[in-house]
């Protein structure tokens, strides 16, 4: 693999054309009932090409794999892949809002508003393959389909269609006590035709209820209304649904052919997943409770939240007794919790004629944890039950032998021992280099600790805003804290290909001149055999090692922009009622610890992934 090969070798156009429009219409009767109708259409079109030359890591990949016949013949073609989408995206909406506010007294006000929203969406996308491909003669070459299976492999025609519809009703209102004391409540019924079998389940009545009491206007606060502008209490709770969409309560089928007898081929239909006509909304709980603060003239306005957050009725898998004819299916009955703090402060630091400097700062901790999932018999891992929904598990190791160079991994005991003590392999003596491994899967989901979660628990952002007379900069930060990435290893210890790309992690291996290396020596046949056996076969235990296993913290420079708005008096002349200019910068730099190796901290999981990339874009809007 050399990228400037594949730069120069490949080549991929994607052109968007989409319309939007939005029609309103508002029908004020008078200062109380108003009727608002809004309707909504989109339309998508993306074509896109892409060109794979001959000369490329993944032309000569893909034809390397074709090979059959003892490799002495290929099912693809010698020359480049020419890939051809056009899809369409299409979607109408028609939303429909009656609202009435009024007030009684000066003291009382009642608000209510309800309406409706009908959603239709459609997807149909058409995709060509062809191989051989000469970009100088523009002419392809038949591909070698021997088989059905082949046929699966190398798809030469690909057609997509999918067709959604969604229907809701809604309503909601508040009162107003002395400006003081609310109270609101909201209904919804949300339906669609993913849960058409069960009548009953096609509607999801959702509905909350809030309350807010604003301190800061009560009598006995008048003391501190001089510097104290608003402090308010809010309480909330809420029931949410939501769809799984790769799920569905009918029998779901894949069309195919299948030879019964010699050259003669049926058609069959191979199922996927069992029907459910009990598949219902997944549904969500809400409780917030949050505090208001805003001092100074709103110089400082901070606003602090905590919530939980309890899922049931979420989509997973369940076994299911043989008699059935499927091991298992999707129902609803997995849950899981989400409890956190969420904390927003803005400031106005400085504010004079000509300069202002003001600053947004957001902070978020999130912990989250399955509290029902299956866990398949097969899994080597510890169930997810009582962890976050994105942990890692790993097994832990206790360093290198400096004699041999394996590495030694931690038993129950916390004790350093091998391979193959731990596994407690023994020899099957085959002249082979075969092994016998004594733990059943039950015991082997012991050897692994939980090491961390995928998901940092916290994130924020940090913008800053300056104003000079008619120059506008903005500086705005991201962070995540906390999070941890299971990243590819960085070689194969049991099969090392010198062919393949490595990072430099190779050099700090142990050898018999580097005894000191942090990385197991590479196992062969007649090298550290048993190392060499078990990593080989079982090379999801190699991937589970914790050396693997990185933190992953970072902040980011998401963007930087700096506008300029022209003056009025420059523009009379042309008819311009307004006119910025702007340059703007993304992800130009991020700093963190503990990638060594790798181009970016969020590309660490995959060793061929991109890293964010960075763009600078000018921009020109004008105003009429």
């Amino acid at each position: 693999f050399n990228i400037f090969e594949e730069r120069a070798n490949t080549n991929k156009e994607t052109i968007t054309t989409a319309i939007n429009a939005i029609f309103n219409t508002d029908l004020r009767f008078n200062d109380q009932w108003k009727v608002t109708s809004q309707v909504g259409l989109q339309w998508e079109q993306l074509d896109l090409e892409q060109y794979i030359g001959a000369n490329t890591f993944t032309m000569r990949d893909l034809r390397y794999e074709s090979r059959y016949d003892n490799g002495t013949k290929y099912r693809i073609p010698e020359g480049g892949m020419h890939k051809v989408t056009g899809s369409t995206t299409s979607q109408i909406t028609w939303k429909l809002q009656g609202e009435w506010s009024q007030s009684f007294a000066d003291i009382h006000e009642v608000q209510i508003m309800g309406g409706s929203e009908i959603r239709k969406n459609w997807y149909n996308s058409l995709t060509s393959n062809a191989y051989g491909y000469d970009p100088k003669t523009l002419t392809t070459k038949p591909v070698v389909i021997r088989d059905d299976q082949d046929a699966k492999k190398y798809p030469l025609h690909i057609k997509t269609y999918t067709e959604n519809a969604f229907a809701s009703f809604y309503a909601n209102g508040s009162y107003t006590l002395m400006n003081r004391y609310t109270l609101g409540a909201s209904v919804r019924m949300d339906g669609s035709d993913l849960f058409g079998v069960d009548k009953k389940y096609r509607f999801l009545p959702i509905y909350s209820v809030s309350g807010l009491y604003r301190i800061s206007n009560e009598p006995f606060f008048k003391p501190a209304t001089g510097w104290m502008d608003n402090l308010s209490l809010r309480l909330s709770y809420g029931l949410q649904g939501n769809i799984d969409k790769n799920t569905s309560p009918y029998l779901i089928g894949t069309y195919g052919t299948q030879t019964i007898l010699p050259n003669n081929t049926e058609n069959s239909i191979s199922i996927s997943s069992a029907p459910n006509d009990k598949l219902r909304w997944e549904k969500t709980a809400s409780y917030n409770i949050g505090v208001d603060f805003s001092v100074l003239k709103s110089a400082i306005n901070l606003s602090v939240d905590y919530y939980y957050r309890k899922g049931t009725d979420l989509i997973g898998v369940k076994n299911l007794p043989l008699e059935n004819g499927f091991n298992g299916m999707t129902i609803n009955w997995a849950s899981m919790e989400n409890k956190g703090v969420e904390i927003n402060l803005q400031t106005r630091n400085i504010t004079t004629k000509n300069f202002s400097w003001y600053t947004t700062f957001n902070f978020a901790y999130n912990q989250n944890k399955v509290l029902k999932v299956l866990t398949d018999k097969s899994q080597v891992t510890p169930s997810l039950e009582g962890y976050p929904v994105g942990a890692i598990f790993a097994l832990k190791t206790k360093g290198i032998n400096p004699d041999t160079g394996q590495i030694y991994l931690e038993n129950k005991e916390g004790k350093a021992v091998t391979v193959e003590e731990l596994f407690r392999m023994t020899s099957n003596e085959d002249g082979l280099g075969t092994y016998q491994i004594g733990p059943s899967t039950e015991e082997q989901r012991d050897f692994y600790s939980y090491v961390g979660t995928s998901d940092a628990p916290y994130t924020g952002g940090f913008l800053n805003t300056f104003n000079y007379r008619n120059w506008e900069l903005n500086l705005n930060f991201s962070y995540n804290f906390g999070a941890h990435v299971k990243t590819t290893p960085s070689y194969n210890v049991s099969d090392l290909d010198p062919g393949r790309n490595m990072n430099r992690d190779i050099l700090d291996r142990w050898t018999p001149e580097n005894t000191t290396g942090k990385f197991p020596a590479l196992a062969t046949y007649n090298y550290n055999p048993a190392d060499y056996y078990l990593f080989s076969t079982r090379n999801d235990i190699y991937r589970s090692l914790d050396i693997w296993v990185k933190k992953l913290s970072f902040v980011r420079l998401q963007n930087i922009r700096l506008a300029y708005r022209v003056p009025s008096e420059w523009l009379h002349k042309l008819s311009i009622g307004g006119a910025t200019v702007g340059l703007e910068a993304r992800n130009l730099f991020v700093i963190s610890s503990n990638y060594d190796n790798y181009m970016d901290p969020e590309s660490m999981g995959n060793l061929y992934s991109t890293p964010v990339p960075k763009s600078i874009t000018f921009n020109l809007s004008l105003n009429f």
